[in-house]
């Protein structure tokens, strides 16, 4: 595994993180909370609620979702109402009401703890990234594709890199806790 070969998988890591930090709402509604749930839409094949249906903002507590296919609409349903963000959902006539409560301080603990676990997530996604390279130099070395200074070199590269991914994924981390803890 090349240095732009990590980097390039790291920085999917660093990707998910941002995707799954954007879900979780520190002050107006947008429509990125409920746009990456994941929704059985039909038997066996999962898609985003972005791929089924238009999301718009109604006011500062409600969205609505304006589904394609009408027959997606209780799945979309059960898909937020299952996703853990604590959303009320009701079917309307021509689309689905999504409401979301008002931020107590209590929920903003509760979202801090969940942006931590987020970041933990993704640090553990980056080491073991980090675990697969030093196998991979370690088997170049047992190989005698490499020697020993190179195996210690790359190493030390990789470290460096792991390190920097890591300090990005806090520093995200950290400015989520900070926005979400901002009234």
């Amino acid at each position: 595994m090349n240095n732009s070969e990590l980097k390039s998988k790291l920085s999917k890591s660093i990707e998910f993180l941002v995707s799954d930090l954007s879900q979780i709402r520190a002050g107006r509604i947008s429509p990125a909370l409920v746009s990456d749930i994941s929704v059985e839409a039909y038997p066996g094949t999962f898609m985003t609620v972005k791929e089924l249906g238009s999301i718009t903002v109604m006011d500062t507590n409600n969205l609505a979702i304006v589904v394609w296919d009408a027959g997606v609409i209780d799945a979309v349903i059960n898909g937020i109402r299952n996703c853990g963000l604590s959303l009320g959902v009701i079917k309307e006539a021509d689309r689905i009401r999504v409401n979301v409560p008002a931020l107590t301080e209590e929920r903003r603990v509760e979202f801090t703890k969940n942006v931590s676990e987020k970041v933990e997530n993704c640090k553990n996604s980056i080491r073991s990234i980090r675990q697969d390279a030093m196998k991979e130099i370690d088997k170049d070395f047992s190989d005698k594709v490499i020697t020993e200074d190179e195996k210690f070199k790359q190493k030390e590269e990789v470290e460096g890199i792991v390190k920097e991914f890591i300090e990005e994924a806090d520093t995200l981390g950290d400015s989520k806790k900070k926005e979400l803890m901002t009234v």
